[in-house]
Parts: structure tokens; C-alpha cells; sequence
């Protein structure tokens, strides 16, 4: 779902799904829930809409009732709530400075703009229609009586999805568009039902949010959950405020299911009683089919040894096959980090991981060429429920391939009640509330049905009965929240798990796009100790930002997978030794500085420990380590912050003394591209990167290699090839580039980006 929303669960997330035989119960149950009264009635279910999730409630301000927006986290913003007049400055406009001219051009936020239409339409709704609306309000629960008083609930929200069309890349309809993945034929906003947050303090300002609602196990990091709710209110609610609705955008109450006669085929009324028995009979028989498919596992890197193969029923069935909890993550091998580079991005990964889905059910890799387990005998891992790291990424694979295929044959069971948006399997998957029955239990938490969707979130896209739309590219696994993101694949790449003595941790955040010799030689430093504190783990954090892309002058865009591929091909001395870890910033933080203030905070994806030490990568040149000053003030109260001069890494310098900048990397990389004559952009390069990997680099961007290597590497002294010495790299003197000169600015200043840090700051509650 996303947004405010949280991560919406999958079966095995359920805490009620303790074993295989429950994820068995569970979808056996299905059928019948289609015939229930609740189901027919059009509550208790809907589609899983491609949009931007966003929270709202009922505030009390200025002298009057009015919606807010609260994305849920533990700023003190969100707790009080962001009012119409206040979002500018919950989330301020993006500047940016323009290369060329250095004007700075400033882009608004995208959260402005579909939070001020859903906050107008709701106070619209209210002003208009008051007394009903506050009726509506008191049956949801979101206003309470007390005291003679009405009294706004701040934990209860309405999850709401707001769909824009941004791209209209539809192959043969050019009136279809999409936000993500799923063609709409128009925009529109869709009430998703009542959420709940979790009670929640700022440790650091006292902010504190009220709630009965405290995080389970299974919630992670998600703000709240959906809770039990009278569907007939909301419809009423919709109704009410559906008029003042941002022009050309439709309004519907959550979009409820209908059974399909068949895969994409709708009931009629004509046929309605007997298709529906019909199709879910047939159901029940699909779930029966698809549990005796076989699934084969290979245990054992012996290829004399067969895979073992059972049905999915029997796998399910099996007495050791239990669920359990995500953490500690399991550690990849080296061999599969190479491999299969483009899956995983670190070598800690959660065994409900699509990546080890992929290389032991489809590729059928040995489990101990993928995961690093002591406990493999002779290569093999034993199947005996003691929950050894293999045997968690094995039972974690089988629990994605039992919520795909299962998923599959009920979405293609179901179709949407709203006609113009087809069947379920068009769709990313089909939401079912909390209270479900199944076997002698009932879900507490409403979970997702996503089939293919769960292991490939480009198969989907929306289909129109008369003309099948094909499946859309989808740019990213996220939504277009740019605050709270829901993510299938979420990987927080913890390195520590359980009690153990405290370490010290460096933190080396960036684009890297590319990464250059100076920043190598910074994580080197950190690693080995090498004139600074030597830190037991380096976490090279590439951010990923939604908008402040890096480009080519051609237009190529520089991205964080290119950085990542980058790193492991042209410094593999570095990106190999065993202190240093990749992570992938996600899309909302652009900056360093953000990324750097939410990896020491309270929702840091690392698994720190009370007493961890943890250094803020810098570089003494031009007290470059004075950017931290102030990080105290974000930094979780049980970490130790070792900031000032003595933590910072004495700087890598070249012939001239100048600051190595990635931005002139990629100028040195546009001149060659626009003349691969140009000897002098040439040989520059091999003051940025290794001479010999310069047409690696090349490559990686997808560009053709610049022709004659060889005299690169008689232009620079062999000391910087391939790391032969250790990062020798002051060896290298080619000429100083000539031409204008940029405006001497540190890399990672540049980086920074203020409307980050001012939203960061609003959001800890130091500014109101």
C-alpha cells in the first residue's frame, strides 16, 4: 500500500500463519469466503490499487474541524498533522542548481500537490455538508463524544489512494495512462477503508502519539495497520465529498471484488447465481491442482545428487516447515554476490527475499552456492527444522512460490466491480480485511493476494475487456510516495543480530555516479585502518533519488545501478573486502546528509546495537568533515557519535592537488562520447578511475569503449591498474584539464540537497 498505509502483508506475514499447513488452510478458505454475505455484500474486500497511498484524519484547528495530512511518522508535524496552509512547508520545493547557467531552479515537492487536492475535497465535503459529514465522522470513530465534546481521534485515518497519470506510453490506446505499472483509463482517488497508528514517541523531542495500538512482530516498520470499519459511513463520506474533487479525477469507495465465470470473464446477471457456484467450485479444484505441482529444491551441491522434488502440499505439510521471524538476515556466498549481482545488493538479505526465490526455485541453484551457512555438511543442508540459515532461504522461497501460485489461481478468480478497471489478474493483486476464517482461526490483519506480482512487479498492467493492455515497464519496485514507500522487496540489510560486543561502524554515503579514486580510497581507509579509526563494518550507501537524477551531456542518465556495478568492477580490492557493504539509499532521500541522518535514527534500516560507535564518512580536505557538525542532535541515544577531525580520513590528492568531483568525471566521460579523438579527456580519465578499467566503465554505462587503451596506460604509471599497489594513486600525472573551471565545490556538498535537510529537520520537530 505504501504512503501511510504501511507494507500491506503477504499469507506467511500473518501471525496467525505459524506453519505450512496454516498458508494450506488459508487459501483452502478462500471459496468459501466468496460465498459469504460479507463478500457478496461488497465489504471485506478490494483491489490493490498502483497509486500513492495517503493518510488523513480530523483535526481541530484555527477555530474548526478540518482534515489534515499525517504520513505517520514520529515528527512533530505528523502528530499534530499537516494542515492545507502548512504543506509547503512539511514538504518544501526541491532546488537544484542548473550546470550551466548556476541559476538555482526550484521543482515543488510532488507530495504538495495530490495532498492539497484530497485535503480541498475532504474540507470541501466538510464545509459544505457539516453536520452530515460530522455524523460520518462519529460513526467511523475518526470523532469521539466526551464530555459534551467532539473530540478528533489523532491514531484513527482514513488510507486513501490517489491516482495521476503521469506517463500515456500505452502501445495502441493513447487515452490509457499509469502512475507506476497499471494502465487507468482515467485519474482518480480511491478510499482504501480506516487505518490505525501505532502508539509512537520521538525519543529526542517528546513528540508522542496516542494510540491502544502497539507494533506486533510482523508489523516492521510500517506506521499502523487497517482496522475493522463500517463500510456503509464511508460510502456515505465518499458520496459527500466527491463533488469537490480535484476536475477529471473520479472518486470511488474502496473498489470492491466480483467472482468471475472464469479468468477475465464477468457474471451477469442472467447467469449470476449458477456462475458464481460454478467459478468458485472451479476455484477450489485450481488450489487443489496447483497444491499438488511439484517444487524441486536443490540441497545438495553434489550433481550426482538429484534436487528434491514434492508437491507444494507436500513441502507445506511437512512437520519442519514452519514460519519464522525475518531477522537475524541471512549471509550470502561470494560466489552468489557475483553471479547474481543484479538481485541482490548487499551480502545480508531477508530470507522472504524475491532474489533467493529466483536462483533456488527457478534457476534451481545448490543451496550452498547462495548462502554462506556453516551448518552445510559435505555441501548439503539437512532438512531438519532447526532453522539454520539454509534451511530459512529455502522455506522462505517455497512460502514465495506457494503466495504465487496460489495467488495466480484465485486473482484469476475475480474481477472488479468497477467495470472499466477488468479482472484481477490485470491488476498488482486483491486485498482481503482482517477476520478472515480459516481452519479453526481467523486473521487478525487484513494481507495482500498478489500472485505473480510477488516475484515480478513488471507482469501486471491494466486491461481493458475489449483490448488487452501488455504489461507495462515499471521504472522502480516503489510507489510514487516520496515519504513512506512500500516496498515487495524490502531488504534492510542488517549486519548484526543477537547480543555481541559493540563495534564501529563508518557510514559512507553518496551518489557515486560514478565513484571515483578519492572515494575508494576513503572506504579503503575506513576498512583497513589506514591512518584513521578502523571501523569493523563500511556501509557504502548510494542513494537513489526520485528526481535529482545525474546525466550525461547526450542525456544518459548516470544511475544508482550503474554506481553499484561501478564500484564492484572497477575497485573490486575495495568492494571485496570483508568490512564493506553495499546498501541502495531509497528514492526519497537524495542528499548524503539525509541519508546519513536516517541511518543513525530511530528507523535506521541497520540493525544497530546500544553502544555501536559510528563515524560519518569525511575527508579532512577543506574540513570537509565540518558537514557533520550538529548530526548529534539526529543520532539515536544509545549510539556513540565519533565526529571531529581525528575521524575523518586524510584526503586522496592528485598531481595538481585538485578535488577529484564526479560531476567532472562525467564531463570527461561526455567529451570522449562527443569526440573519441580527444586524447587529453582520455588521459583525464585515468586520473578519476584505473587506467585499465576505463573502458569497463565505459561499458557499464552502456557506451562504446574510447579506442586505444593502450596509450592510456603509457600515458599513466602502471601503479594505479588494477590496484597492484595498494590505491597508489597519487602516481598518476597526466596534464590538468583545460577549459572552463567549475565553481570549486566538495562533491558532497554538491549532493546536498537543503529542501532534504530542511524536511528532515521539520520532521524531528525542530522546526514547527
Amino acid at each position: 500500500m505504501g504512503g501511510a498505509g504501511g507494507h500491506m502483508r503477504h499469507p506467511h506475514d500473518l501471525d496467525e500463519v505459524e506453519n505450512g499447513k496454516d498458508i494450506i488452510a488459508l487459501f483452502r478458505a478462500i471459496p468459501a469466503y466468496l460465498k459469504s454475505k460479507e463478500f457478496q455484500g461488497g465489504a471485506g474486500s478490494s483491489l490493490k490499487l498502483d497509486g500513492s497511498n495517503n493518510g488523513l484524519r480530523i483535526a481541530y484547528r484555527d477555530g474548526r474541524y478540518q482534515f489534515v495530512i499525517d504520513r505517520g511518522t514520529k515528527g512533530f508535524g505528523d502528530i499534530a498533522g499537516i494542515a492545507l496552509n502548512q504543506l509547503e512547508k512539511r514538504f518544501p520545493p526541491r532546488e537544484k542548481e542548473d550546470p550551466e547557467t548556476g541559476e538555482i531552479q526550484s521543482t515543488p515537492h510532488g507530495m504538495v500537490g495530490s495532498s492539497a487536492d484530497l485535503l480541498n475535497m475532504m474540507n470541501g465535503g466538510l464545509e459544505a455538508e457539516h453536520d452530515k459529514m460530522l455524523r460520518v465522522l462519529i460513526e467511523l470513530g475518526l470523532l469521539e463524544e466526551k464530555d459534551g465534546r467532539l473530540i478528533p481521534n489523532s491514531s484513527k485515518y482514513i488510507s486513501i489512494e490517489f491516482v495521476e497519470r503521469v506517463k500515456f506510453d500505452h502501445p495502441t490506446d493513447s487515452n490509457l495512462g499509469r502512475a507506476n505499472v497499471i494502465y487507468y483509463p482515467y485519474d482518480f482517488i480511491a478510499f482504501h477503508g480506516l487505518s490505525q497508528f501505532f502508539e509512537a514517541t520521538n525519543s529526542r523531542t517528546g513528540a508522542h502519539r496516542e494510540s491502544p495500538l502497539t507494533r506486533g512482530p510482523h508489523d516492521g516498520t510500517a506506521p499502523g495497520k487497517p482496522i475493522p470499519y463500517d463500510r456503509a459511513p464511508l460510502d456515505h463520506m465518499v458520496e459527500l465529498v466527491a463533488p469537490y474533487a480535484p476536475e477529471g479525477f473520479k472518486v470511488f469507495a474502496p473498489i470492491s471484488l466480483k467472482v468471475a465465470a472464469e479468468a477475465g470473464e464477468e457474471v451477469t446477471d442472467e447467469n449470476n447465481e449458477q456462475a458464481v457456484g460454478e467459478a468458485i467450485e472451479q476455484l477450489s479444484e485450481n488450489i487443489e491442482q496447483v497444491l499438488n505441482s511439484n517444487i524441486s529444491i536443490r540441497t545438495s551441491s553434489d550433481p550426482n545428487y538429484p534436487p528434491i522434488t514434492k508437491s507444494l502440499k507436500g513441502w507445506l505439510e511437512d512437520k519442519n516447515f514452519v514460519n519464522f521471524e525475518e531477522k537475524p538476515f541471512i549471509t550470502l556466498t561470494d560466489e552468489a554476490l557475483q553471479l547474481y549481482k543484479n538481485l541482490f545488493t548487499g551480502n545480508k538479505v531477508n530470507p522472504f527475499h524475491k532474489g533467493l526465490h529466483k536462483v533456488l526455485i527457478d534457476d534451481q541453484a545448490p543451496i550452498s552456492a547462495v548462502v554462506n551457512d556453516p551448518e552445510i555438511a559435505n555441501g548439503e543442508c539437512e532438512l531438519q527444522g532447526k532453522l539454520y540459515d539454509c534451511e530459512k532461504a529455502i522455506y522462505g522461497a517455497i512460502f514465495f512460490e506457494a503466495a504465487r501460485r496460489l495467488g495466480n489461481a484465485v486473482k484469476e478468480s475475480l474481477t472488479s466491480a468497477v467495470e472499466e478497471f477488468g479482472p484481477a489478474v490485470s491488476h498488482e493483486g486483491v486485498v482481503i480485511d482482517a477476520g478472515m476464517p480459516f481452519g479453526n482461526k481467523k486473521t487478525g490483519h487484513a494481507f495482500k493476494i498478489t500472485g505473480e506480482f510477488i516475484v515480478d512487479s513488471s507482469g501486471g498492467a491494466y486491461a481493458t475487456a475489449a483490448s488487452p493492455a501488455p504489461p507495462g515497464l515499471r521504472e522502480d519496485e516503489e510507489s510514487i510516495d516520496l515519504d513512506v514507500i512500500e516496498d515487495e522487496d524490502a531488504d534492510p540489510v542488517g549486519e548484526f543480530a543477537g547480543e555481541r560486543p559493540p563495534q564501529t561502524i563508518a557510514l559512507v554515503p553518496g551518489a557515486f555516479k560514478p565513484p571515483h579514486k578519492g572515494h575508494a580510497d576513503m572506504v579503503r581507509k575506513y576498512a583497513t585502518g589506514d591512518g584513521v579509526q578502523k571501523a569493523d563494518k563500511v556501509y557504502v550507501i548510494i542513494s537513489a533519488p526520485e528526481m535529482a537524477t545525474r546525466k550525461l551531456r547526450d542525456g544518459t542518465e548516470v544511475t544508482a545501478q550503474h554506481a553499484l556495478d561501478a564500484w564492484m568492477q572497477l575497485y573490486p580490492e575495495v568492494a571485496n573486502l570483508p568490512e564493506v557493504e553495499f546498501q541502495m539509499g531509497s528514492r526519497e532521500m537524495a542528499s548524503p546528509v539525509t541519508i546519513a541522518y536516517e541511518y543513525i535514527g530511530d528507523r535506521s534500516p541497520l540493525d544497530l546495537q546500544a553502544g555501536d560507535n559510528i563515524i560519518l564518512g569525511a575527508s579532512k580536505k577543506d574540513d570537509d568533515w565540518k558537514r557533520w557538525t550538529g548530526a548529534e542532535k539526529y543520532i539515536r541515544p544509545d549510539l556513540n557519535l565519533l565526529a571531529g577531525e581525528e575521524y575523518a580520513v586524510d584526503p586522496y590528492t592528485r598531481s595538481d592537488n585538485e578535488d577529484l568531483r564526479a560531476s567532472d568525471l562525467r564531463d570527461l566521460i561526455s567529451d570522449v562520447v562527443e569526440n573519441p579523438d580527444n586524447t587529453e579527456a582520455k588521459s583525464q580519465l585515468a586520473e578519476y578511475v584505473p587506467a585499465d578499467k576505463i573502458n569497463v566503465l565505459f561499458s557499464i554505462l552502456g557506451m562504446p569503449p574510447p579506442s586505444a587503451e593502450e596509450s592510456l596506460e603509457e600515458e599513466s604509471s602502471g601503479g594505479v591498474a588494477g590496484y597492484a599497489a595498494p590505491l597508489a594513486f597519487t602516481s598518476v600525472k597526466p596534464s590538468r584539464r583545460k577549459g572552463k573551471k567549475k565553481k570549486s565545490r566538495k562533491e558532497n556538498v554538491d549532493l546536498s540537497m537543503v529542501d532534504e535537510i530542511m524536511a528532515l529537520i521539520m520532521e524531528r520537530g525542530i522546526l514547527q
